[in-house]
């Protein structure tokens, strides 16, 4: 799979399986395809990039291009991965701000395709999905991890 904006949206068929799959029991396969269908759709696509430190805890840094925010928070899971990926952001919003100011969690996952995409995606208090990160990320693996968290103004 080529790494284009079209190619990392949250509708792509194998990054919306991954995402379906982690979180079906979580929010529901309905609710995270809506989620899908929402971001693809949703505010204008932010580049950004990702960093994930990792074993058993770690810290995930994510920084969006040309915004006053930064999601740097401590993550629980494994196994150890550490990793940077370059992609982008996506949320069911209309606007950033709202996305920023809202967001209570997190879960990354590697997934298998194209060589490797890390996936960041976020949550409100309610468990429902509201934004995306895909990044190209060579060699990914099986990391998996999340926790809680909230945006920094910078």
């Amino acid at each position: 799979m080529e790494m284009t904006e079209k190619n990392l949206c949250p509708d792509n068929s194998a990054l919306l399986e991954a995402t379906v799959e982690a979180f079906k029991d979580r929010a529901g396969a309905d609710e995270v395809q809506k989620f899908a269908k929402a971001a693809a759709s949703g505010a204008p696509v932010l580049g950004a990039t990702a960093n994930v430190k990792i074993a058993i805890w770690g810290k995930l840094d994510v920084e969006p291009d040309g915004q006053p925010w930064r999601y740097h928070n401590t993550i629980w899971g494994g196994p150890a991965y550490f990793g940077s990926a370059v992609g982008f952001m996506y949320t069911a919003y209309s606007s950033w701000d709202a996305f920023f100011r809202n967001v209570t969690g997190c879960h990354v996952q590697g997934v298998d395709v194209g060589g490797g995409v890390l996936q960041v995606n976020w949550f409100i208090s309610n468990g429902t999905p509201v934004g995306q990160f895909n990044g190209a990320a060579g060699g990914v693996g099986l990391v998996e991890a999340g926790g809680s968290g909230k945006w920094e103004r910078t």
